[in-house]
């Protein structure tokens, strides 16, 4: 066989493709709920918020603050005693989600903070005149009134997830950024790196065309 025939390393491509999508899914499922929350924890707590509790709020804030100052491949290299703890081994797709995780949750968590940061003031007196409990005011006014921008900030996350899975891939994920540069780059197949981003680039077009109909059509329901 030609030793150049780069189609040869085409079902290798699918291979790290699905892992790619893998790792964004999951890590997307979990880094969007924890953000939520951790988003959600540290507007309630805020001073002058819905229910100020300032040494909570300095705590978790201080956390994320700490959690986006570090680099994502720095955070790989330190979690790798964690991700073996938790999954066994700090290689292969399910290993890179407990970095991608712990790397984009903080900011993800952030974005939620300035999201709910929008609602409307005399919405919040409104709420606390009429005696609305916590959990009303959160699952009835402050979610669904800021839903459009957790969407959009969503999408944002889950397109950084896309560019977190390549450089987890260079160290031993797997996934089309691994593919790229083992197959493409080590092996001077142009061809197969021209592959690698072109499958990245439509990823993130589908993603991000994704949640700009859907915010659209929320916009348009309200």
């Amino acid at each position: 066989m030609n030793t150049r025939d780069w189609t040869q390393y085409i079902p290798d491509f699918w291979e790290a493709l699905g892992q790619t999508l893998y790792m964004t899914a999951f890590s997307g499922v979990l880094v969007i709920s924890f953000g939520i929350a951790i988003g959600l924890a540290l507007y309630l707590t805020a001073p002058n918020s819905w229910s100020p509790r300032p040494v909570v709020y300095h705590v978790l804030n201080t956390i994320v603050n700490i959690g986006r100052s570090i680099p994502f491949i720095i955070m790989i290299v330190i979690l790798i005693p964690a991700t073996r703890l938790i999954v066994g081994t700090p290689l292969g797709p399910a290993a890179a989600l407990v970095p991608l995780t712990v790397g984009f949750t903080p900011f993800f968590s952030r974005l939620i903070e300035s999201n709910l940061r929008e609602l409307d003031q005399g919405r919040i007196e409104a709420a606390r005149v009429i005696g609305v409990t916590t959990p009303q005011f959160i699952f009835r006014i402050l979610l669904p009134e800021s839903l459009s921008g957790i969407i959009g900030s969503a999408t944002i996350i889950l397109v950084g997830l896309v560019e977190g899975t390549a450089v987890a891939g260079a160290i031993g994920a797997g996934g089309v950024g691994d593919f790229a540069l083992t197959y493409g780059y080590q092996r001077w197949f142009t061809e197969l790196i021209v592959v690698a981003v072109i499958a990245m680039v439509l990823i993130v077009q589908a993603i991000q065309i994704t949640g700009d109909t859907w915010v659209r059509l929320r916009k348009h329901k309200r």
